[in-house]
């Protein structure tokens, strides 16, 4: 066969199979028999080639004075399809009439929206494809042929953005559920307990009297005026030795014109607040058969011990050690004893558990630095939540503990969804001290991250870093 009679038998694929296979010789033509005929959207048409573009969309980052790129993954590229076919008069092989109303039709299909089926030679139905471009020719040489040009692209699902709680809402609304829940168990236990008389009251008093006493110690220990200086923009706050100096720098409030004065004087103001909230606290106790009023009065006490702390991981360590506070107390088997004891038992785990809810709160609004401090936070805020899992089913206090079960719960995917991406902790060892700004730009090829850098190992002096430390891999 010449090539002159080649190209008149190769019209489409099939055509160009038929005349490679006659080449080829006997036992070529097995390929051709897989071949569909094509069409776009129901109509049919004859295929001269095609092309398929697919893999994978990547964004290479080139870095100066190194000779490597980095290219980063960002997911499958969408299939695309370019096409060179033909419309003919009449066709043997697909039929479609004249070519005229071919054209029509097939114009029609492409300038239609929505996706369409595609039926490509060889890889067969391919569903929501959209055509992009079409190019069709009409040329006196070619007669009552008709070429075109298509390209075409495999469309997803029209998706749009959903709205969705956010996981720091649900510990809210968690926290929420477990203050109402551990006031309706408290109150069912002292309405009974209440009717032994006015000792029952006292005990109620006793016991947010030495709530307020725990809380009290706690905030004005020495420790909380470190954690408030620390908190000052420089070195001055960083080399102080409070809460939060080191890794805690995302989580520091101090602006950049406030003194140590002035953050002393917020201290005092907070210390204050305290003060008067533990007083309200206790004529509430006074009156508690008044739930909702006692109830008030122990979320605003424990929210103005929460206030004095200077960022949230020093929230967390006020508010965990407020969530250990116990009942203190002898009691005897008398109705009267055991009506007491009821009573402190009560009114102790409810304090607890509202400042239960209010840790777990701070622990939504702390940023963890590192996957490490993401699962530390965790840990030690599930640990407390446990235990008082574990006292709320042991003493009946039902409401408490399916409400305390849903907060570790959010808790939990809160931390998780935060924390997950976070960089790990790594590592790095070198062979002599160097600056801080030259091991930033080693590490993270970053050397605006030296300030981070220095936080994050507390070294005596920047300009001498230790050989060995710990910080962010990344």
């Amino acid at each position: 066969m010449k090539i002159s009679d080649v190209v008149k038998v190769a019209g489409s694929i099939g055509g160009a199979a038929n005349a490679v296979s006659d080449l080829l010789g006997p036992g070529a033509g097995s390929w051709e028999a897989s071949l569909q005929q094509a069409s776009y959207g129901g109509v049919p048409f004859g295929v001269n080639g095609a092309r398929l573009h697919a893999g994978r969309r990547q964004a290479v980052h080139v870095y100066p004075y190194r000779d490597e790129v980095w290219a980063e993954d960002q997911g499958k590229l969408p299939r695309q399809f370019r096409i060179h076919g033909f419309l003919i008069e009449d066709s043997a092989i697909y039929g479609g009439g004249g070519v005229v109303g071919q054209r029509e039709a097939f114009l029609t299909v492409c300038e239609t929206a929505g996706p369409k089926t595609l039926v490509h030679p060889t890889l067969g139905n391919v569903a929501n494809v959209v055509c992009l471009d079409l190019e069709l020719e009409e040329r006196k040489d070619l007669g009552r042929v008709f070429e075109f040009t298509m390209a075409l692209i495999v469309s997803g699902e029209r998706k749009y953005p959903q709205a969705g709680e956010s996981t720091g809402d649900q510990v809210t609304k968690a926290a929420d559920a477990v203050r109402k829940g551990s006031l309706l168990d408290m109150a069912r236990k002292v309405a009974v307990a209440i009717k032994q008389g006015a000792a029952v009251v006292r005990q109620a008093v006793n016991t947010a009297l030495r709530y307020y006493q725990t809380a009290v110690g706690i905030v004005n220990s020495v420790r909380r005026v470190f954690n408030a200086v620390s908190s000052l923009r420089g070195n001055f706050g960083r080399l102080f030795g409070g809460g939060n100096s080191g890794f805690l720098t995302s989580n520091r409030k101090a602006s950049g014109g406030a003194s140590a004065a002035d953050l002393l004087a917020a201290n005092v103001a907070a210390s204050a607040a305290v003060v008067a909230a533990g007083a309200a606290l206790q004529r509430a106790a006074a009156n508690i058969s008044d739930t909702t009023a006692y109830g008030d009065a122990a979320n605003a006490f424990v929210q103005s011990v929460a206030a004095t702390a200077v960022d949230p991981a020093d929230g967390m360590a006020m508010l965990g050690r407020l969530a250990t506070f116990q009942p203190v107390g002898e009691s005897t088997e008398s109705p009267i004893g055991q009506a007491i004891k009821t009573a402190n038992v009560a009114c102790s785990a409810h304090l607890r558990r509202v400042a239960i809810a209010a840790l777990a709160q701070s622990a939504a609004d702390y940023q963890p630095y590192s996957q490490e401090d993401a699962t530390r936070v965790q840990t030690d805020v599930v640990g407390i939540l446990d235990f008082e899992i574990l006292i709320a089913g042991d003493t009946g206090d039902d409401t408490s503990y399916e409400a305390l079960r849903q907060l570790r719960k959010a808790v939990v995917a809160d931390l998780q969804s935060r924390g997950g991406d976070l960089a790990e902790m790594g590592v790095f060892s070198f062979n002599a001290s160097q600056p801080s700004l030259v091991l930033a730009n080693r590490i993270y090829r970053d050397p605006a991250r030296a300030g981070e850098l220095v936080r994050q190992v507390n070294p005596i002096h920047p300009a001498f870093m230790p050989p060995a430390f710990e910080a962010l891999s990344k």
